[in-house]
């Protein structure tokens, strides 16, 4: 019997020791790097050996420190994909492709091939819609030097408000010194605000980082816009802010992407305002607020739904729960216990043909048994694919609150989505919006550039507390459009889109031109930090 047991033990022992054995180990791993304009490609013309020496290769290292396998490692194809996954989200890069070749029955070796975009932009800015006009320059670039970090200086003239000239500049240094921490800073300016802002950044990079952290400060000042409601005029807001905030998070690193967060975010600012019935939610107040979130992404590539280039798109779960309390720092400052949530889900459907995402966010103050500061927000969002190369696209957001004692304006108009509208005549503590978009994207392409067009409808109203919602007024918009993407350039900036919008109130058409998609078809989960609900408010 003991002969027979020792037999058992050894026959595991040895199936144990295949199961070991049985991924391969890496050998090597080979760059394959392709420069923005790749000779063996349709893309190729007479221009492209100049345009590749201006632009500089993406630095080898760099794509390196996206890597989390090495030679010598175990094959795990999860880690291949989430490297893969990793180096999209850099923006760097127009194509990314691995390739596992076996050189031996216990080797591999991994290719990694990449495409730069073109990463240095010097363009002419010229926006127009809802009665307000931009143009300028701008010039920016997102891969400096090879090492993915940005630089960008803007110059601009806006009609709206009669704000003229403002300018900008933009640095992001990326793993600063090779290490985790990104180091960015702002200037920005104008004849009616200025911003100054620095900010240091370890980001969770990857589905098994343990730890994230920043801390920064800001230091602005100028004037806010109050708008009269109906009129398009408004009233100067004169403030100056400091804030210094902080935050530190820790998670779990589930290998099936499953993650638990435990995030505490710590700030303390200083505000000054022109009166005190302009003051806005935590001025002058030190504020803790500790949440607990969940987040579940399985993910998908796509394309084909906003642009023509391949995305990484998390589909699952987030949610979260916040407590917090405030702590005056003045006499203008409150104290106040803070609870708020928000959950938000997404998947396919009807065999892929369909996608759904909805997100709800709550929160509330209380101060002396008394309610403060209460927010709903939810937020809708689905697609069906009616062929490969056409859509249908809705959307909705509503935002609303109650015991709001404080400032607050939300404004709905061309530049939040009812397009031909004036910018900043309709106004609200409220707000509820919707867009319905037909796109149809065929698959031919103009040398580098692909087009797409659209029909629209928009909707939507705004109004004040305590008035029902019943008794608002919608106000829509209908249109056509079409798009010209640039597939050598960042999905984000590379689109030039133009909508005709017929005003259904004024019964007039307007022009929108613009440098994005309205709004996106679909949206990715990911680690947020607690925030107090229903404090954004619509300035400019």
């Amino acid at each position: 019997m003991l002969h027979v047991a020792l037999r058992l033990l050894a026959l595991s022992a040895a199936v144990a020791l295949c199961s070991a054995r049985a991924q391969p180990i890496i050998g090597a791993i080979w760059l394959d790097q392709r420069e923005v304009f790749d000779s063996t490609a349709d893309e190729w013309f007479f221009a492209a050996p100049l345009l590749n020496t201006l632009h500089t290769t993406t630095r080898p290292w760099v794509i390196g420190d996206e890597l989390l396998f090495a030679v010598g490692d175990q094959l795990d194809t999860a880690l291949l994909y989430e490297s893969e996954r990793n180096l999209r989200r850099t923006g760097l890069f127009s194509r990314v492709a691995m390739h596992v070749d076996t050189v031996a029955p216990d080797t591999v070796e991994v290719t990694i091939t990449t495409q730069d975009f073109w990463s240095t932009s010097g363009a002419v800015l010229v926006g127009s819609g809802g009665g307000a006009a931009t143009l300028g320059a701008e010039v920016e670039e997102f891969n400096l030097a090879g090492t993915g970090s940005r630089f960008g200086v803007e110059m601009l003239y806006r009609t709206e408000n009669q704000i003229g000239w403002q300018g900008a500049v933009a640095l992001t240094w990326r793993r600063a010194l090779r290490s985790e921490v990104n180091v960015s800073g702002t200037l920005f300016a104008n004849r009616y605000r200025t911003l100054q802002q620095l900010a240091l950044l370890e980001p969770y990079r990857t589905l098994r980082t343990p730890l994230a952290w920043s801390v920064g400060g800001v230091n602005s000042f100028g004037s806010d816009f109050y708008y009269r409601r109906g009129t398009g005029r408004y009233e100067l807001l004169p403030f100056h802010l400091r804030r210094a905030s902080g935050w530190i998070s820790i998670g779990t690193t589930d290998q099936n992407e499953d993650r638990l967060f435990a995030t505490l975010l710590l700030s303390v600012e200083n505000v000054r305002r022109i009166a005190p019935e302009f003051r806005q939610a935590g001025d002058n107040s030190a504020r803790a607020l500790l949440s607990l979130g969940s987040l579940r992404q399985r993910f998908r590539r796509i394309s084909g739904l906003d642009g023509f280039l391949v995305e990484d798109l998390a589909v699952g779960a987030w949610g979260a729960a916040t407590i917090g309390y405030f702590l005056p720092m003045n006499a203008d400052g409150e104290r106040l216990f803070y609870i708020g949530g928000e959950a938000e889900q997404s998947g396919f459907l009807a065999d892929d043909r369909a996608y759904l995402f909805g997100r709800i966010s709550a929160g509330s103050g209380f101060q002396r048994g008394q309610a403060r500061y209460t927010a709903i927000e939810s937020y809708g969002l689905g697609h069906w694919r009616l062929s490969t190369a056409s859509l249908l696209v809705a959307r909705f957001w509503q935002q609303t609150v109650w015991n709001w004692n404080a400032f607050r304006q939300l404004v709905l108009d061309n530049d939040i989505g009812l397009r031909s509208y004036a910018v900043n005549q309709l106004v609200g503590d409220n707000r509820f919006l919707y867009n319905v978009e037909f796109r149809a994207l065929p698959p031919w392409r103009l040398w580098i550039f692909g087009i797409s067009g659209v029909a629209f409808l928009d909707g939507g109203t705004v109004w004040m507390q305590g008035a029902a919602f019943s008794h608002a007024r919608f106000h829509h918009a209908v249109g056509i459009g079409i798009r010209l993407h640039n597939l050598k350039w960042q999905e984000e900036g590379g689109i030039l889109r133009l909508d005709i919008a017929y005003n259904l109130d004024t019964q007039r058409i307007g022009i929108v031109f613009s440098s994005n998609q309205l709004f996106s078809a679909v949206r990715s989960h990911q680690f947020q930090l607690p925030t107090i609900y229903g404090s954004t408010i619509d300035t400019e």
